[in-house]
C-alpha cells in the first residue's frame, strides 16, 4: 500500500484516463495494444507512449514483450483507479498505511472519510489463490472462459457489498456498508480479533450462541447464507460482541447449494467450539430448532 499511495499522489487526470482506457481494453485483449489505448483515451499514440512509460515506472501497468506493444493493469494500477473513484465520490480522504488484516484473498487497511470518520478499506485479491480453485468455488464467476484476476476481484467486492446491504438493515452483526468501487469495499471499522486466535472468553457458549443467532437472522430475515463461515471470519471484541466478515461467497436461501452450505457453516463452528473451548453440551439439532433453522436444513 505504501507504493500505491506514493504513486497515487503523482498521478494527474490524464494518467487516470489512460489507466481507465487500459481497464476497458482488457475486456477484449489479453494485452491492450497502444493504438487501442490511444483510441479509448482519445490521446495521440506518441502522448500515450510517453504516459505509459511513466505509469510503467510506477508499477501501475505491465508491458508485453512480444509481436506488438501492449499493456495491462497491475494490481497497483487497479488500486489507484478504485481509490481515485472513491475520493472523487467523497467517500475517502485518506488511506493510512496501518493494515487491519491481510489474508489469502484480501488486504484491509484503515482509512478516513472527509469528515474524519475511521473506516475499513478492503482490497480483494483473488489472484493469490489458484485459478482453478477460484473458478471451482466462486459461482459468481459463471462460465466465462477468459476472466482476469482483476475482474474476479471486482466481482467478489460487488457480491460482498451486496450481501452487507442485505444483512445490515436486518440487524445482522456485520460491518456497515459505506461504498464500493471495482475491487474495493469501504465499511465501518472492525474492532477485535478473529476466533482462530483463540481469544480468552468468559462465556464461550454465549459467544457461540450469539454467532448462531446472527446466522439465523441472516437466513430468516435477509435470506442470505454465508457459504464460507469459519473461525477466521468471526471477529470478537473486548466485550465479547461478534462481527461476521468476508461475505463474497454468499448464496440466497433458495440457491440449490444453500442447504449444504448452511449445514457446513454450522458444523465448522460447532466443531471449532467443541475442540478449542471444550464445549460438550451443545446439541446440534436442538440448537437448529431453537433458532428456527430446521426448515432450512435437511439432516
Amino acid at each position: 500500500m505504501r507504493h500505491v499511495v506514493k504513486a497515487f499522489k503523482r498521478l494527474k487526470e490524464q494518467d487516470f484516463r489512460i489507466l481507465n482506457a487500459i481497464e476497458r481494453g482488457m475486456a477484449h485483449y489479453m494485452y491492450v495494444p497502444v493504438q487501442e489505448v490511444a483510441r479509448l483515451s482519445n490521446y495521440s499514440e506518441n502522448y500515450v507512449l510517453t504516459k505509459l512509460k511513466f505509469l510503467n515506472s510506477l508499477g501501475l501497468v505491465q508491458r508485453r514483450l512480444g509481436a506488438y506493444p501492449g499493456f495491462i493493469l497491475t494490481s497497483r494500477g487497479y488500486d489507484c483507479l478504485a481509490l481515485n473513484a472513491l475520493v472523487k465520490r467523497g467517500v475517502l480522504a485518506a488511506v493510512t498505511l496501518k493494515p487491519i488484516g491481510v489474508g489469502k484473498e484480501s488486504d484491509v487497511f484503515e482509512g478516513l472519510t472527509p469528515s474524519g470518520r475511521r473506516v475499513a478499506v478492503k482490497f480483494h485479491r483473488l489472484g493469490r489463490t489458484s485459478f482453478r480453485k477460484t473458478r471451482r468455488y466462486r459461482a459468481y464467476i459463471g462460465e466465462r472462459k477468459h476472466i482476469s484476476w482483476l475482474y474476479q476481484a471486482r466481482l467478489a467486492a460487488e457480491r460482498e457489498y451486496t450481501a452487507l446491504t442485505l444483512l445490515f438493515p436486518h440487524g445482522v452483526s456485520v460491518p456497515e456498508p459505506i461504498s464500493w468501487n471495482r475491487h474495493v469495499v469501504v465499511t465501518s471499522i472492525i474492532e477485535g480479533i478473529p476466533l482462530y486466535m483463540k481469544p480468552e472468553l468468559s462465556d464461550p457458549l454465549e459467544v457461540f450462541y450469539s454467532i448462531i443467532e446472527n446466522i439465523s437472522r441472516a437466513v430468516i430475515k435477509a435470506e442470505v447464507v454465508h457459504g464460507d463461515l469459519n473461525e477466521y471470519n468471526v471477529i470478537v471484541d473486548s466485550d465479547e460482541n461478534i462481527t461476521i466478515i468476508d461475505w463474497p461467497q454468499w448464496v440466497p436461501v433458495h440457491h440449490p447449494s444453500a442447504n449444504m452450505l448452511l449445514k457446513r457453516d454450522l458444523l465448522v463452528l460447532y466443531r471449532f467450539f467443541r475442540s478449542k473451548y471444550k464445549l460438550k453440551d451443545i446439541g446440534m439439532e436442538d440448537m437448529v430448532k431453537k433458532y428456527g433453522l430446521e426448515e432450512y436444513i435437511c439432516w
